[in-house]
Order: structure tokens, then sequence, then C-alpha cells
């Protein structure tokens, strides 16, 4: 009579069961690892509950715009980190970037803005900004900020002295006109102000009314800028984000007709499509709107806009239903 066959034990070098119990033991510890913070009883709770402004401890007591045409994005106080003086690169150890990280960074075809001031020049790939929306930055001695924001597609730099004080700005969270609310760093909530990208002045908080200094910018091929531009140097990549920077976060939306946040007012039905790209140049009462792109190439996210030889213009660039509705009752004369 045969002997009953024994009953295999879970855990054993055969079973490979060891393998799966250590496996879930580093599950485990990275999982309280990625956990602890939230316990960390020094930690700074984040601002907003992702949908009442109100939330998100700015000043709204006094603002330019009606107070319900501020909304949330979904997205809490800084949850798209501002940069702040950051590192720079020679365009030509761009393409080492591949080799280092597995992937191309920044190709020939890829969107920069461009800054010249005082001799020096900087390049800031749009794929980076997708991601940040905001950069603290020198450039010829002159302090900036570069801005881009992917649901108008506005583009403006600005000079950050404002009234004898030079400003740092982060990416409030909040939108109007679904466009991006930057806020003046403070040191304590409540003191600072919200202010328009493409408004170029302070909305909300002790500073509305105060207005931004436009810096002269290029939105180019980063081929075309190096080509113009050959002594420029290039925003370089945070290394621990180089994977998010490769992704198109926002290909879907630049190839539909979609709006995703409240718009009021949308331009005249017979003027351009509303996510026509355009250049604005000039100042109130006398602007040009120049179209950028034909309406069936302005869908495709990877295609280069207008001008894109790196010529440098006094304007700001956005999709035009964002910057009719910034600027309603002098959107300015589109050019054919």
């Amino acid at each position: 009579m045969e002997a009953a066959p024994k009953k295999e034990r879970l855990f054993t070098f055969a079973s490979a069961g060891w393998v799966l119990l250590l496996a879930f033991a580093f599950t485990a510890v990275g999982t309280v690892w990625n956990l602890a913070p939230l316990f960390d009883p020094n930690r700074v709770k984040p601002r907003g509950d992702g949908r009442s402004p109100a939330s998100y401890g700015f000043d709204l007591s006094k603002t330019l715009v009606p107070k319900d045409t501020i909304v949330s994005s979904g997205m809490v106080v800084d949850a798209l980190k501002a940069l702040d003086d950051p590192a720079t690169m020679d365009p030509k150890k761009v393409p080492l970037m591949a080799e280092v990280e597995r992937g191309k960074y920044l190709v020939a075809s890829d969107r920069v803005i461009g800054v010249e001031i005082n001799g020096q020049s900087r390049a800031y790939p749009l794929r980076v900004l997708n991601w940040h929306e905001v950069v603290n930055d020198v450039v010829g001695g002159v302090p900036i900020v570069v801005t881009y924001n992917p649901l108008s597609e506005g583009v403006a730099v600005y000079d950050r002295r404002v009234n004898g004080e030079t400003l740092k700005f982060g990416v409030s969270g909040l939108l109007h006109n679904s466009n991006l609310l930057m806020y003046d760093r403070r040191d304590a909530p409540g003191k600072e102000s919200l202010w328009s990208q493409l408004q170029a002045r302070a909305i909300a908080g002790p500073a509305a009314g105060a207005t931004l200094t436009r810096i002269p910018c290029a939105l180019s091929r980063f081929d075309k800028w190096t080509e113009r531009h050959p002594e420029s140097d290039v925003l370089a990549p945070i290394l621990a984000e180089v994977n998010e920077y490769k992704k198109d976060a926002y290909g879907t939306y630049f190839n539909s007709d979609i709006i995703r946040y409240p718009v009021d007012p949308m331009p005249p039905a017979d003027s351009l499509a509303p996510k026509q790209r355009v250049l604005v140049v000039g100042d109130a009462g006398a602007r040009r709107v120049v179209p950028l792109v034909t309406p069936k190439d302005q869908i495709r996210s990877d295609s280069a806009v207008g001008p894109d030889d790196g010529a440098v213009f006094d304007g700001v660039y956005a999709f035009w239903f964002a910057w009719y509705a910034a600027h309603p009752e002098d959107p300015g004369t589109i050019e054919p």
C-alpha cells in the first residue's frame, strides 16, 4: 500500500513561496515608506480641496473679476512646482541626455519659449513647462517669470519687478477663464495675490490692480531657436522628473474642441476657431491678433506654430478663446 502524498508547505524553496513572501515584505515596507509623510506631525497640509476656491487660503475679498469666475483646477496650491533659478545646459549636450536617460529629452522639432535679454539668451522647453508652468529666473541681469499654461496655450514672459519689489511666483491651483492664475509668494496665506497670466495683472488680493511688464519672447522650434541664437543655453531637466517630461499630457486636449473649464465670454462664432493659436502684439487700443496656424494644422500637438524661426516678438501667445475671454472689450484686430 502506497503512503499518502505529503502536503507541500506553502513557503518552500521548491514552491518559490519565499519569493512571494519576500516580495510582500518589500511591498509592505515600500507602502509604509510612502505613507510615512502623511503621519509626519510637521507635514504642511496642502492648501485647497480641489473644489472650492475659498479653501485655497487666498484673499478673495477684493477681486477685479467676478468672484464666481475663479475656479479650482482640481489641484492644490503648488501641485505643479514652479522652478526657481533653474540649472541650464549647453544645447550641444542635449543629445547626450538620450544616452543617459534612455530616451530623448529634447528634439529638434520640440517647441521652446526663447528669451534674449542684454545679450544673454535661454530656451525653455514646453515639455518641461507642461509640468511646472512657472519659472522664476534671471536672464541678462533681469528677474523674469516665464509662464506656460497648456489649457489656454498661453505663453508670456514678464519682468518680476513690481513697484520696487522682485516677486517670486507659484502655481495657485486656481483658474480664471481656463487660464493660469499665479500667486506671489509671501510669508503667510492671505497676504498673497492672484495674478492672471493673460491679463498681466493681479486680479485678487492686496496687489489687485498691479500690472506686470511684458518681456519679448519667441515660441519656436528648438532647432530654429538655436540656429538663430547659437550662444543660447537651455533649461536643464530635473532628472527625477525626466520620465514625466516625456509624456504628452495634453495630446487629447489639443486634438479636440473640448474646453475643460468655464469660459465667459466665448469669442463670436464668425471670428477664429476657439482653439486657433494666435500671437497678440501691441498694447491696449492697438493690438494685432496674428493667427499662427490653420484650423487643420493647429490640432496637431507636435506641430510647429506661427513664425517658428526663432524670432522674438513683443507679444503673448494663446488659444483665441482664452485671449478673447481675457480681453473681450479690446481683443485686437485680427490680421488676415
